[in-house]
């Protein structure tokens, strides 16, 4: 079933400019690894508070790396998608608004989907969340990706794992009027406009509390893959030996940081992060697509899935373990690398059973 399951997703991934004969395996590479990162963050910690971790294994595993710095990988890479597939779109009529109905046929449908199991959840089970979800406004503002504090003044929704998403679609509303222009000028644009909002929320601050949450410097890693994409379309390509000391010096200076960014996030992580993903698209020789690829490609496919759904794996899987006895010195691992496994099977799934049919059906409407 598996195998059946696997073969009938596409190759070509969601996000690929088409027709276009260039795609970039090791991109969607890392879109997986970054969103296993997180998902293995998350189940590792519930591991460790559910007191499955008699060894402290999964402590040990979990101090080699910031696993959370799969967001700014995934922001980064976000950056260098945008301005990549959008190269036909800059400075065409109708450009603007075919970027903006793409984007948001994209994120949109699975995020809402998950939303509203995730209240359903809250109803039935308030054990399952956590936090406090707040009102009316503050579920409304979790559907339209604006930030809105709990509570307890956090400004995250109830799907906590929904704030990058705030992040990413404030970026589409940042880069949809720059569109207009061309390429270079849009990047630009776009890239000033948000160092600028940086820069006076740093400095000045906010009072309103979206714009304080917009402004954090994380958005600037938006800004490292917009500009690794203009150099891949000014000819971008490195010799294997340097794209194997970016990928060293990437993972070492994140393993540094493992205890947490000690030089802010987008130093700490954002920067090892731009230079995986330039090392991922320096390539020029990535234009076959054959088993191995393929394989990335899915995976890279499933991540939006695998970082959003992973959670409600978890959920099960501890339910489950409350009624098993799991005090063994590898409880814990298996417990851990049987929920990755199921997230991400569950993530290919509904990759090819629901994000993909979905998508096409809207844009086929648009």
């Amino acid at each position: 079933m598996i195998r059946g399951l696997w073969a009938r997703i596409p190759l070509h991934p969601t996000d690929a400019p088409r027709p276009h004969p260039r795609l970039f395996p090791w991109v969607q590479a890392l879109r997986a690894i970054a969103a296993a990162a997180v998902a293995f963050f998350h189940i590792a910690n519930d591991a460790v508070t559910a007191g499955r971790d008699p060894s402290g294994l999964i402590v040990s595993v979990s101090a080699l790396m910031p696993w959370t710095a799969g967001v700014d990988i995934f922001f980064v890479i976000s950056g260098f998608v945008i301005v990549h597939a959008s190269a036909k779109l800059f400075a065409q009529p109708g450009g603007s608004a075919r970027f903006l109905r793409r984007r948001l046929t994209r994120i949109v449908p699975l995020y809402w989907v998950l939303r509203t199991l995730f209240l359903a959840m809250t109803l039935l089970q308030r054990s399952a969340i956590h936090g406090e979800t707040g009102g009316p406004g503050y579920i409304l503002a979790s559907y339209l990706f604006i930030p809105f504090a709990r509570p307890g003044g956090l400004p995250e929704p109830a799907l906590g794992l929904g704030w990058t998403l705030n992040y990413e679609m404030f970026f589409y509303l940042v880069m949809t009027p720059f569109l207009l222009l061309p390429r270079l000028a849009a990047v630009a644009g776009s890239a000033a406009a948000l160092c600028l909002l940086v820069t006076i929320g740093q400095t000045v601050g906010f009072g309103f509390l979206p714009l304080r949450f917009w402004s954090d410097p994380i958005v600037l890693e938006f800004v490292l893959g917009m500009g690794l994409a203009l150099a891949v379309s000014r000819g971008l390509s490195l010799p294997g030996w340097a794209r194997v000391a970016m990928i060293a010096i990437a993972v070492a200076w994140l393993h540094h940081q493992a205890g947490g960014p000690s030089l802010g996030r987008v130093v700490s992580f954002g920067l090892p992060g731009a230079l995986l993903v330039a090392a991922a698209v320096s390539n020029r020789r990535a234009d076959h697509i054959g088993p191995t690829a393929g394989v990335l490609i899915r995976l890279g496919d499933a991540s939006y899935a695998m970082y959003l759904f992973h959670p409600f794996v978890m959920r099960g899987f501890t339910l489950l373990g409350a009624h098993i006895a799991m005090h063994t010195e590898t409880s814990g691992i298996v417990y851990v690398a049987t929920s990755l496994a199921v997230a991400q099977l569950c993530a290919l799934a509904i990759n090819a059973g629901f994000e993909r049919k979905v998508t096409a059906i809207l844009r086929r409407r648009a």
